[in-house]
């Protein structure tokens, strides 16, 4: 009976102590002072740089005294002899191209809508092209997408046109048909000697920036240029004076950048590397290393090709990149939130309720004023993504209550 006594006494002793170490430990620190980061997924892994985009290039002369007005769009393929641009001889001359292409579309419209009269067509489907073509109308303009909404203005208009006529309007709609050919016919003989084309000296892909690049620059200079050679290239304004433009005559395109030797260590030739452009590319370039120069004062140039996104490409010189051939994948974690666990290893503590809870991670690389620490889901005792990391300059320990 004593035995069973002193037992139960002590059994009442573990317990109070027990509880004050738990009443203890519950009580926060008046200085409490704390922060949260959250561990964000991140990738790095390429060679940041600057450099230029090559291609085989030839300018498009222009007409002197003219007026030009540019027919095709940046990056549109254009065949040898193809026109790509309108020149006139004066506001006057340019003003009736204007009119004529304004009254070749309503002839168009017009010819369609007869067309369509006289076919005894059924005009149900036209309902739900007017009402489509109005909502598309709205939207262009709402979002001042100008360009957009003339286009489907127009085809509205076409499309009223053939779903309300009559007979007695078709005979009214032929005279105006005919009347407009005439007009036309005038118009095109007094244009002739007034305006004319300008027409593709060779078949590639249009761009209206000439830059003076094009021959100082160029593919075939790829294989033997040097670091200080490219430092001191500047463009030759003079070979493209007076040119409205040029064509990229071929489906290959060069990136060229300057680099630390060091840096470009991880690469060879024929190495497949993915390239992130800063702009006018909306996904990352899959390019080939075609050559790795010498090593001139601690730099070297790295020359890259690709077959991809030529229309990307043509209006783009100078431009930034990441080159991505191997790519690390892990959690950013600021440093001041890395501790020692005491083994030798490096931990965080991750904020859960009002409680710290003790991670341990493994630094895979120096990111600035952050660590890239490895991420693994294997097990909720690892960092995730979202985790919500102490910054403090409070002592740490597993279980630590934090209140702010």
């Amino acid at each position: 009976m004593k035995g069973d006594k002193f037992l139960n006494i002590v059994v009442i002793l573990l317990a109070v102590a027990v509880l004050g170490y738990l009443v203890i430990s519950l009580i926060p620190d008046s200085d409490s002072s704390f922060t949260t980061y959250k561990a964000v997924r991140y990738e790095v892994g390429g060679l940041s740089t600057s450099g230029f985009v090559v291609r085989s290039e030839q300018p498009i002369p222009g007409v002197g005294g003219q007026i030009v007005v540019l027919t095709r769009k940046e990056g549109e393929w254009v065949s040898k002899g193809q026109a790509v641009a309108s020149t006139f001889r004066d506001n006057s001359a340019r003003e009736r191209q204007n009119q004529i292409e304004k009254l070749e579309t309503e002839l168009s419209q017009m010819e369609a809508a007869y067309d369509f009269a006289s076919s005894g067509r059924d005009s149900t489907g036209l309902d739900a092209d007017i009402i489509r073509l109005m909502n598309q109308v709205s939207v262009y303009n709402n979002r001042g997408e100008r360009a957009f909404a003339e286009s489907a203005a127009e085809e509205l208009k076409a499309n009223v046109l053939r779903r309300y006529l009559n007979s007695d309007e078709s005979k009214l709609l032929w005279n105006r048909i005919t009347e407009t050919k005439e007009t036309l016919n005038n118009l095109y003989a007094a244009a002739s000697a007034e305006s004319g084309t300008v027409n593709a000296p060779a078949a590639g892909y249009f761009s209206a920036e000439a830059d003076g690049y094009e021959s100082v620059l160029t593919p075939e200079m790829l294989s033997t240029i040097t670091v200080s050679q490219l430092s001191s290239i500047k463009p030759d304004a003079a070979s493209v004076s007076g040119a409205i433009g040029k064509l990229v005559t071929s489906q290959q395109w060069f990136y060229i950048t300057k680099v630390a030797t060091k840096d470009a260590a991880g690469l060879k030739q024929g190495d497949a590397v993915d390239v992130r452009f800063v702009y006018d590319f909306y996904q990352a370039v899959r390019m080939r290393v075609t050559r790795i120069s010498p090593s001139e004062n601690g730099q070297c140039l790295v020359v890259l090709s690709s077959e991809q996104f030529v229309h990307n490409a043509v209006t783009t010189r100078k431009q930034s990149a990441d080159i991505v051939q191997q790519e690390k994948t892990g959690l950013l974690v600021p440093k001041a939130a890395i501790y020692g666990d005491g083994t030798g290893k490096s931990c965080v503590y991750v904020l859960e309720g009002e409680m710290a809870h003790q991670k341990t991670v493994e630094i895979i690389k120096d990111v600035g004023d952050q660590y890239l620490v490895r991420l693994d889901q294997s097990s909720i005792d690892n960092l995730w993504p979202d985790d919500e990391v102490i910054l403090t300059k409070e002592e740490m320990f597993d279980g630590k209550v934090m209140m702010k």
